[in-house]
């Protein structure tokens, strides 16, 4: 039995018919190409809108592709760059630290682990690739909103609040701020317990050619292994694997 659904079909029908015909196309012309009903065209093409996959040329009612499309295989694109780049990198860190490390990104003010260098441990850590986790909680969240302007960092407590995931986690707006500030100058975050209780964390920025933060780099550690003797030692190791992946990706210091 197929397990396809007939309105998706439908509507990826759409998506890849309006990008093979780049001067954008009508309700009634497109309904004539896919052979479906005008009336269900414009359902579909009204979502896809809502969502920024299409876009409708208002002088000549034509709908093409929209930009939302473009940022989602750039995002995939720059992935696949990021984590190429990043892994020779990220191994090295790993042997350096003898700890799990990892690659993440900010999405919707979300961090989103896409890469991870793990080592044979009887510890499970909570973080896996693809696993999203808050912003304020985490080294990883916290260095990549150091770099964000004071109103992307409002929005994104705004739009995603500051939880308290554990005892220590950050969860007043004016000590985050801080925080960042202090991520800032100089030039790495640390989780102290602030995502999982017994876990230290450290992470330092990734920039790429336009000096922009588009993702960070850390490790992470049990209170025992990673004392704050050994993580003073470890900044400059995690700093200059961010600079090294920076640099691969077009990063000019």
């Amino acid at each position: 039995m197929s397990n396809r659904v007939q309105a998706l079909d439908r509507a990826l029908d759409i998506l890849e018919t309006l990008a093979v015909e780049g001067r954008g196309m009508g309700v009634t012309e497109l309904g004539q190409r896919v052979g479906l009903h005008k009336s269900t065209v414009h359902r579909l093409l009204a979502t896809f809108a809502e969502w920024g996959y299409v876009e409708k040329n208002p002088q000549d009612d034509r709908y093409k592709l929209g930009l939302k499309v473009i940022d989602l295989g750039s995002i995939f694109l720059n992935n696949i760059e990021l984590k190429t780049e990043a892994l020779p990198y990220l191994s090295e860190l790993k042997e350096k630290s003898r700890q799990p490390v990892h690659l993440a990104r900010m999405e919707d003010g979300q961090v989103v682990y896409i890469e991870k260098v793990d080592v044979i441990s009887s510890i499970r850590m909570y973080s896996e690739i693809g696993r999203r986790v808050h912003a304020h909680s985490t080294a990883l969240g916290k260095v990549m909103m150091a770099h964000m302007s004071v109103s992307e960092v409002e929005d994104i407590v705004s739009a995603r609040g500051l939880a308290a995931v554990t005892a220590d986690t950050i969860t007043d707006k004016q000590m985050l701020m801080e925080e960042l500030k202090i991520t800032r100058d100089r030039g790495y975050a640390l989780d102290d317990q602030e995502n999982e209780t017994g876990i230290r964390c450290m992470a330092a920025p990734i920039m790429d050619y336009r000096c922009k933060v588009i993702a960070a780099v850390s490790t992470s550690g049990t209170l025992d292994v990673f004392t704050y003797e050994r993580l003073d030692g470890l900044k400059a190791d995690v700093m200059d694997t961010a600079r090294k992946i920076s640099m691969r990706l077009g990063y000019k210091t």
